[in-house]
């Protein structure tokens, strides 16, 4: 019996999708099933705290620059694109980006404080990451011999800076770098604290005012790195076959995804931007062997921020190494070029830092102990085993997650010489292989935003792209769990 024809299941595809997610949305903000937010409160499982009063202030500003995504949507359909698609294409993204950065920013008016207050606060807290609690630290004042006492000093944060135990040196010497730059420059410390409303006033060591600009200056780089994401998102769509207009739609489309949104400022949230452009030069390295040297640095800066971005960076090559698979030279040029990038991503991330001082496999070592000693082994394999996948499709946003995986079970039909087949199923075996893992465990809606491109790719349809319709249906119902739990949710 021959299938239902393409636009009858997209359709089906898109009303499934719909359906699920206003279940859901209609139980966040009354709690009705308190099991979405997660199992049990930390420690030493996880779950999202729930905020009965809704946000501090209503979410204007987020809203507002989320009715200009949708309108970016809107616009992608119009006969002036259509025309000219490729001038549209940049010009729509490079919209995403702005309009990105402000709903991210916008949404921490959830807080009590403004926005930008929120912002320096979290970067400067000891528990949202602390990162710039060790970076203006007197153990961090010399990049140099920071480095080469990095490994000795992560048993000693495991107390007053966890994230900073479990996690490579970058994010540390990220902040201290922003610290120098303030430093630097007066000028720029005194107009990040203007524009965040701190006083006027000196502020003792180690906690100066070039020190507390830092943080937000920081802050809004990640937001700004988690933003641009959008364009790797639109080029692997177009890698995959998608047209200019359609590849430009899903990358609008990342900016409303909840994860990247509401998780700010994370690292995790700008680490999606190098696995992202990683996977997409992987794809690509038929182009040119510097292709996969690029993918490789790019994977290095990856590891140098978090150990964990090598299960992401995996996942990505072995995408790529599947689309480019046509037969077994492609096979064979897609490995070659996979493991050149893997031995330069080792070299920058663990062996150029060997050559300053440092001891990458010790901090290695010490650092995945501290994680599974805290964050791991306490917790239970099997109640994360589901746990997890439910907090993922909340934050990469139930529609897309719907959509993902009816087009996974769709693709079944379809044959291995499809290319965008062959990536779907890569991604999503990727996925299900980090889940069986049971190596992360709570929390999974920021800690596997990096991977979050890359689904978001897989909902794509060979036979008909995104229309402007259905990409505006996905729009809504992604700004809809955006404002939604940023409302009620403490993310």
């Amino acid at each position: 019996m021959p299938g239902p024809e393409p636009n009858e299941t997209r359709v089906r595809s898109l009303a499934v999708a719909a359906a699920a997610s206003l279940l859901v949305l209609v139980a966040i903000p009354f709690d009705l099933v308190p099991l979405l937010r997660g199992p049990a409160p930390y420690p030493p499982e996880w779950q999202w705290a729930f905020r009965p009063g809704g946000p501090a202030r209503p979410l204007w500003g987020a809203a507002a620059c989320a009715l200009g995504l949708l309108g970016l949507l809107w616009a992608s359909g119009t006969g002036r694109a259509r025309g000219r698609p490729a001038p549209a294409r940049r010009a729509l993204i490079a919209g995403a980006v702005l309009l990105g950065c402000g709903l991210q920013v916008g949404l921490l008016a959830r807080e009590p404080g403004s926005p930008l207050r929120t912002l320096l606060s979290r970067a400067r807290s000891r528990s949202f990451t602390s990162y710039h609690t060790v970076a203006i630290s007197p153990e961090a004042r010399d990049p140099a011999t920071f480095l080469r006492g990095h490994a000795t000093h992560l048993s000693e944060w495991t107390r007053s800076a966890k994230h900073a135990a479990t996690h490579p040196p970058g994010p540390i010497l990220y902040y201290r770098a922003a610290l120098g730059l303030c430093e630097a420059s007066p000028a720029m410390t005194d107009g990040l604290l203007r524009a965040a409303g701190v006083p006027d006033r000196e502020f003792r060591p180690p906690a100066t005012r070039a020190a507390r600009a830092a943080a937000l200056l920081g802050a809004l780089l990640l937001v700004l790195l988690g933003a641009l994401t959008a364009w790797p998102v639109g080029a692997l769509a177009r890698a995959l076959g998608a047209g200019d207009l359609p590849a430009t739609r899903l990358a609008i489309l990342w900016a409303l995804v909840p994860g990247p949104a509401l998780m700010t400022p994370q690292f995790d949230q700008a680490l999606a931007l190098p696995v992202a452009l990683a996977t997409l030069l992987l794809l690509t390295t038929a182009s040119g062997t510097w292709r996969a040297v690029a993918a490789g640095a790019l994977g290095g800066a990856a590891l140098l921020t978090s150990y964990g971005a090598a299960a992401f960076l995996v996942i990505g090559g072995l995408a790529a190494i599947a689309t480019n698979a046509t037969d077994r030279g492609a096979l064979r040029r897609a490995v070659t070029a996979a493991l050149l990038a893997t031995g330069v991503a080792g070299l920058v991330a663990f062996g150029l830092p060997a050559l300053l001082g440092h001891e990458p496999l010790r901090a290695l070592l010490s650092a995945l102990s501290i994680h599974r000693e805290v964050f791991t082994a306490p917790r239970s394999y099997a109640l994360w085993l589901l746990f997890n996948p439910v907090d993922l499709a909340l934050f990469l946003g139930v529609p897309v997650a719907v959509a993902g995986l009816w087009a996974s079970v769709a693709s079944r039909r379809e044959p291995l010489s499809c290319a965008l087949a062959r990536y779907r199923w890569a991604v999503f075996g990727g996925l299900l292989a980090l889940l069986l893992a049971g190596v992360t465990r709570g929390e999974v809606g920021r800690l596997w935003i990096p991977l979050m491109p890359l689904l978001l790719v897989a909902i794509l349809r060979e036979e008909d792209g995104l229309d402007r319709r259905d990409s505006l249906v996905y729009g809504v119902l992604l700004a809809a769990f955006t404002l939604a739990m940023g409302s009620y949710w403490v993310v």
